[in-house]
């Protein structure tokens, strides 16, 4: 197993390989890109810093005594090139057991038993962002629009990724139907 990790400014980008030679690219702790490669791949993924979108190439490369290499480019510059890639794995984060029982709550909509655990769940990461789109799938379900937009917009603060799931997921279709939503959507999520 192969990791590196770069920060740039507020932006953390984890490269992990497996054994398998399975290429995972996360930022800020969210999986944006994932390939197979024997030599090397490119993984395109944006990030969205300062609320504007910012493009990112991750280039792995493989020399003849197979060592890893990456560079990294943000809008078409290098920023890092030719960094070299040690063995080892990443650190571990601990599960967050408050945040997987509020899952399998909310997939069986005991809706109310879900927003407990996620609320606890922030308790031990009020980062992550992910806790706040679930909380919001609660909320729409429940059609509460001032608690769903306030965490779509907590989601995105806290560095969402993939903006794409607030305009797909299903559990978020009244949020999008609210008379707000198109307001909340040109604000790039910002006003809610």
């Amino acid at each position: 197993m192969y990791y590196h990790k770069f920060i740039i400014g507020e932006t953390e980008i984890e490269f992990h390989n497996s054994w398998t030679g399975k290429e995972t690219v996360t930022v800020n702790r969210q999986i944006v890109s994932e390939k197979s490669s024997v030599w090397g791949t490119h993984h395109v993924f944006s990030v969205l810093e300062n609320g504007k979108s910012v493009n990112y190439v991750l280039t792995t490369k493989v020399n003849s005594s197979m060592q890893i290499f990456l560079d990294l480019k943000k809008n078409g510059e290098f920023i890092k090139e030719n960094i070299p890639v040690m063995m080892g794995g990443s650190p571990k984060n601990p599960e967050n057991k408050h945040k997987t029982k509020g899952l399998h709550k909310l997939k069986i909509y005991d809706l109310d038993e879900a927003l407990e655990e996620f609320k606890k769940a922030l308790l031990i990461d009020p980062k992550d962002p992910d806790i706040y789109i679930q909380m919001a799938c609660v909320y729409s379900i429940q059609e509460d629009a001032d608690n769903g937009f306030s965490c779509l917009k907590k989601a995105v603060e806290n560095k969402l990724q993939n903006t794409d799931i607030i305009l797909t997921h299903d559990m978020l279709a009244f949020l999008r139907m609210h008379k707000r939503f198109e307001e909340f959507k040109n604000s790039n999520y910002t006003k809610g």
